[in-house]
């Protein structure tokens, strides 16, 4: 993999950064939304994390956006305040070149610089998941739970596997 840069995202990636994001969820159970995005909601999205002082980053080859990541709030409470959970995305065409695992990595690093404590990432449990499941294993997340049966897509009751990565050592 070469040619691959990172760059914070902003409001005008919205419009191709959905198009991204809305091939999942109209083509695949790994993400739970059952509707497509507008840009308006990528645009809200983008502008919360980047509220929350918080990585959202855009995946470049050769300046051609092929994916995203972005950390952001796992629970409201405060006492979450500390431990973000993930979000990674890479237009289908882009997988399978390590891409995600760079992308993965910088996002890790990003957290950590912003203080990030601990890492959540909440995967579905599907055939089509499996790659980002190996993913974050490789990365260094440990599998610490499952729920069975809690989203329906597809007419079909999906699951999730929960997994987590501490950034800090004590």
């Amino acid at each position: 993999m070469t040619g691959v840069s990172f760059r914070p995202a902003e409001t005008a990636d919205a419009p191709t950064l959905v198009a991204i994001y809305n091939h999942y969820v109209t083509a695949s159970s790994v993400t739970f939304d059952l509707d497509a995005w507008t840009a308006d909601d990528m645009s809200h999205k983008i502008e919360a994390v980047t509220a929350l002082r918080m990585p959202f980053i855009v995946a470049e080859r050769d300046g051609d956006t092929v994916g995203y990541g972005y950390l952001s709030t796992f629970r409201d409470k405060a006492a979450y305040d500390k431990t973000m959970e993930n979000t990674l995305y890479l237009r289908d065409d882009a997988r399978g070149a390590g891409i995600g695992r760079s992308l993965l990595e910088e996002l890790l690093r990003l957290g950590a610089v912003a203080g990030v404590r601990e890492v959540i990432a909440v995967i579905a449990n599907t055939p089509d998941a499996v790659p980002s499941i190996r993913l974050h294993e490789k990365a260094g997340f440990a599998r610490v739970g499952e729920m069975d049966r809690v989203g329906r897509k597809f007419d079909e009751w999906l699951g999730v596997v929960m997994m987590q990565k501490s950034l800090v050592r004590d």
